[in-house]
């Protein structure tokens, strides 16, 4: 493990400030007219907006207190200095504080990164308290699930409680510390979010949260825990077969493998395959549908990240053919839903299939409907020319009524309703062909069909 100085402390526990979901980032700001380009050895002060927009390019030296710096391009600046301020990194474009100073890079409150697009950080930073306070806070938020921040072979530590990390995308660091100074929910993990490190070391309770959905740490090698990780069950830990979990701090009151209410994968490769994984069916369930068939209703315990859905059906609970097939949506959507246009009299039995764009799938429970039996429905006369006569069982009103052939065809005809719609009459336009079909009645509180042969 690498060697990290003069970041680790100890320090009295502050009061907890809870999140119901992560901060959200300020919109970035547009481009006009009166953009002022930033220049090297500058330093932006207070109410000052400066930006970059062009290709890749460096500047020797930076200071930003309290103004505002804008990256629209590809800037590297080799010896950064930040008071206080906020950065906004566009989408597509890319931020490099270099390493330039060697000390670490250390916010001491009322600064705030928003990155939407690539942010990399070239020297262990430091979420300090300094002035900081709950009015000024220090915020780095990665802000977007296409948006990347790089620390590879750097610590990012956060030890008081005005600080927050939050990750909506991917990023990758040496290792994040959560000091005694910090607090609960100090790293706020967006949902499909990936974050990757050697080192993980926590000395607060409950310092990750997941408020939505799921989210993947990957710590490839230590872990060391003072305080529970979280009590968020969408927190997956994907932990390889390289990582360990100190036991030596022991006496001092660590508490190795203390990942809360975390799911933990050992002999996990990445979170790549634990983010599929974590597409799980919570619910499916089925009813009749007011208009005909059957609704089938599912939902999953985190978004999908494309793939499809197989919508299955059986007679038996069995034997399980595919009736129909639907995308699964990547907009951050966990409930669908589909209806069987043509179940068949009797028992309906459905499944769901999820399969993953790498051929992985999740299969749902089974559910099963009741289309309304056979003797509750009666139809006459039997066998019949042009004419048929429907009613429905006691205390049932028909709404819709729909004859097919076995193929799910429609057959023309003419539906009138008498006695307060318990009695309907059917007139076919033209006789129907000798074979078998299916009369479909929706009522006001169940769906019924019958068979009837000519």
């Amino acid at each position: 493990m690498k060697i990290l100085y003069a970041f680790v402390c100890f320090s009295f526990l502050v009061p907890s400030i809870l999140y119901s979901q992560c901060i959200s980032p300020p919109p970035v700001p547009a481009a006009s007219g009166s953009d002022i380009a930033v220049t090297d050895n500058e330093t932006i002060s207070a109410a000052s907006t400066r930006w970059y927009s062009g290709p890749a390019h460096s500047l020797n030296s930076l200071t930003l207190d309290g103004g505002t710096l804008v990256v629209a391009g590809d800037l590297t600046v080799d010896k950064f200095y930040m008071t206080e301020g906020v950065i906004f990194i566009q989408p597509g474009a890319r931020f490099v504080i270099g390493s330039g100073i060697g000390a670490g890079l250390q916010l001491q409150g009322n600064c705030a990164i928003y990155n939407y697009g690539t942010l990399e950080v070239q020297r262990n930073l430091s979420l300090e308290s300094g002035h900081a306070s709950s009015s000024q806070p220090n915020l780095l938020i990665n802000a977007l699930n296409t948006s990347v921040f790089i620390m590879s072979n750097q610590y990012l530590v956060i030890n008081n409680a005005d600080s927050r990390f939050v990750n909506n995308g991917q990023a990758e660091t040496w290792g994040i510390i959560t000091d005694a100074q910090s607090t609960k929910n100090a790293v706020c993990l967006g949902n499909n979010s990936s974050t990757k490190m050697a080192v993980l070391i926590n000395k607060v309770p409950d310092s990750y949260t997941v408020p939505v959905g799921t989210a993947c740490v990957h710590v490839f090698q230590f872990s060391q825990f003072f305080g529970r990780l979280t009590g968020d069950k969408g927190l997956l830990a994907c932990l390889p077969a390289t990582h360990h979990s100190d036991s030596g701090c022991i006496p001092f009151g660590c508490h190795p493998n203390d990942w809360g209410e975390a799911q933990v994968f050992s002999n996990c490769n990445g979170c790549g395959s634990l983010m599929l994984l974590s597409v799980q069916f919570s619910s499916i369930t089925t009813m009749p549908n007011r208009y005909g068939g059957n609704l089938i209703n599912w939902k999953l315990s985190a978004a999908a990240p494309g793939g499809r859905f197989r919508i299955l059906h059986s007679p038996n609970g069995a034997d399980f053919t595919i009736i129909d097939s639907l995308p699964a949506v990547t907009n951050g959507e966990t409930a669908y839903q589909y209806n069987d246009n043509h179940p068949v009299p009797g028992l309906n039995f459905y499944r769901v299939d999820y399969a993953g764009l790498d051929g992985h799938y999740q299969r749902s429970q089974v559910v099963k409907a009741v289309t309304a039996g056979l003797q509750q429905l009666l139809i006459y006369p039997v066998p019949f020319r042009q004419e048929l006569f429907v009613r429905c069982p006691d205390s049932f009103r028909a709404e819709k009524i729909v004859v097919t052939d076995v193929a799910g065809r429609a057959i023309p005809a003419r539906f009138t309703m008498q006695e307060n719609r318990r009695l309907v009459t059917i007139h076919f336009f033209r006789e129907p062909t000798a074979g078998v079909y299916l009369v479909h009645v929706q009522t006001d509180g169940a769906v019924f069909s019958k068979t009837i042969v000519k």
